[in-house]
């Protein structure tokens, strides 16, 4: 869900929905081409093995980079400079990219050797066809095999983070860095994860320290941009794009740094612009043929500020599609597309979308929260609370979940018919599920709820549900009485509704 600096008051059928920002690709392969490109320019880097465009800056690691303002219907070791003999008589050596007001060049990255290549290439396999841990023992044996395998090292936290285990990605993401110091997929990740554990701070400082060691690798410094942008220090992020469009005016992640800012600072026309002229490119005639027409990560924005702008869903659904298309392993893209599929009332599909978001970032809550309410939405009640669960074991402090939980009972109570001593007590049990989840949703905001948009709707829930509770009660009293009779016992000896009808509320009890 997009939380406007948090995601989450995006929402569709006026439940919390999530929307956010990032890429989680493999790199295809470990050899000289693919890893020791130069990540001056804004197509430098590594490939991937999803279908996405070679070009690095649809790299972006697999962290969850989170800034989109909700829409307001229902409903991201030294330089290699040149050597220095002291007092030796020796003239320092002129570097060339120096000469031409560029920062050094990147350092060289070592190949892996044959055996690691296998492994590697065997991991690259299992992960196409979903095999997890396969996958990650590949990874493992080429790590094994050539301890300076940074790609097999960065893979291996990609699957662990799939498999839902995060510290084990954390450690696989630093040493791939402690390989290679300045790896940009790496630093993505694991700047990325830090963000989605709320660690933005540290985020922050361990991106900078790498950016400002590494000022030859742009892929890195328009992370740490970025990564400032998601700090609110948008001067500062201006500023260190803007450098690297100095030396590099093509370059698509400091421009998507730079619409970034002007987006979180409200400038959304302007933001929209560089995002369309990154896309299409300088001359009119030629749509679609600028620096960033295959980069997953542009779309993604362009999808965002489409919404903002101009309200403009089929135009977010279309461009969200397009991410996906570029970088099916987009965890952010296929949420908000499945986000944006449920507004408009495609479920199936919506499902589908949110499905692959869940399974791509098995630890992100907000994931688990959209699914779990476009089950809903399909009446698959059981499955629904699952996911809702599951969201609410991720991340205890969403209250959002309540707010859900209480649509999902209240739901689920009025497909029961108002007939039946049963039948009655398993409708007044989801009731009272219903409105005790409402009243978490409300206490847990506490002052802040009088200013919440859902204050409204939250308390005439609660309110219609304790009328609806009570004529409910009166009904099965009735039918109490009535089967008391029929069996020929006594009015008094039937139980009364309350006795029945306090089962426990939702999951965050």
């Amino acid at each position: 869900m997009v939380e406007g600096h948090t995601m989450i008051k995006a929402r569709t059928t006026a439940l919390f929905l999530s929307l956010v920002v990032a890429a989680s690709p493999f790199v295809a392969c470990n050899n000289n081409s693919d890893q020791n490109a130069n990540s001056q320019g804004s197509s430098g880097g590594s490939a991937t093995d999803a279908g996405a465009s070679s070009s690095s800056t649809n790299n972006t690691g697999n962290g969850l980079e989170e800034s989109q303002t909700p829409p307001a219907s229902a409903v991201d070791s030294g330089v290699m400079a040149a050597a220095v003999v002291a007092d030796s008589g020796v003239a320092p050596v002129e570097d060339p990219a120096q000469r031409a007001g560029r920062p050094p060049a990147p350092p060289a990255r070592p190949e892996m050797n044959a055996g690691a290549r296998d492994a590697y290439r065997q991991g690259l396999s299992a992960a196409q066809t979903g095999n997890l841990a396969g996958a990650r023992d590949a990874f493992d044996r080429a790590l094994s095999s050539d301890p300076r395998a940074f790609a097999a090292a960065y893979n291996a936290g990609v699957i662990a983070e799939r498999q839902g285990q995060d510290p084990q990605a954390d450690s696989y993401y630093q040493r791939a860095l402690t390989i290679q110091p300045d790896y940009e997929l790496a630093v993505v990740a694991r700047a990325r994860l830090l963000v989605r554990q709320r660690r933005v701070a540290e985020a922050v400082q361990f991106a900078g320290g790498i950016a400002t060691r590494y000022p030859g690798n742009f892929l890195v410094r328009a992370e740490y941009a970025r990564l400032l942008v998601t700090a609110e220090r948008y001067d500062e992020a201006v500023n260190e794009a803007r450098q690297i469009l100095r030396i590099d005016e093509r370059n698509v992640a400091a421009k998507l740094a730079v619409a970034e800012a002007f987006r979180a600072r409200g400038r959304l026309d302007n933001a929209l612009q560089i995002v369309d002229d990154v896309i299409n490119g300088s001359d009119p005639n030629h749509p679609n043929n600028g620096p960033g027409a295959n980069d997953a990560r542009v779309h993604y924005l362009r999808a965002l500020l489409r919404i903002e702008v101009n309200r403009d869903v089929p135009g977010a659904i279309q461009s969200f599609t397009r991410s996906v298309e570029l970088d099916p392993q987009y965890a952010e893209a296929h949420n908000n597309l499945g986000v944006y599929l449920l507004q408009a009332g495609n479920v199936p599909q919506a499902i589908e979308h949110l499905r692959a978001a869940a399974a791509l970032a098995p630890s992100w809550a907000k994931a688990h929260l959209n699914l779990g309410d476009a089950l809903r939405a399909m009446h698959q009640y059981d499955e629904a609370a699952t996911e809702l669960q599951r969201a609410q074991s991720l991340d205890p402090s969403m209250v959002e979940v309540h707010y859900n939980y209480g649509r999902l009972h209240g739901e689920q109570a009025r497909e029961i018919p108002s007939q039946g001593i049963d039948n009655l007590n398993r409708k007044i049990a989801l009731l009272q599920q219903s409105q005790q989840a409402f009243e978490r949703f409300r206490n847990a905001l506490g002052p802040q709820f009088t200013n919440h948009p859902r204050a409204a709707d939250v308390t005439a829930q609660v309110d219609r549900l304790t009328a609806l509770i009570t004529r409910t009660q009166t009904v099965l009293q009735r039918e109490q009485r009535r089967a008391a009779r029929g069996s020929g016992g006594a009015d008094g000896g039937a139980a009364t509704p309350s006795s029945s009808g306090a089962a426990g509320a939702d999951a965050g009890r």
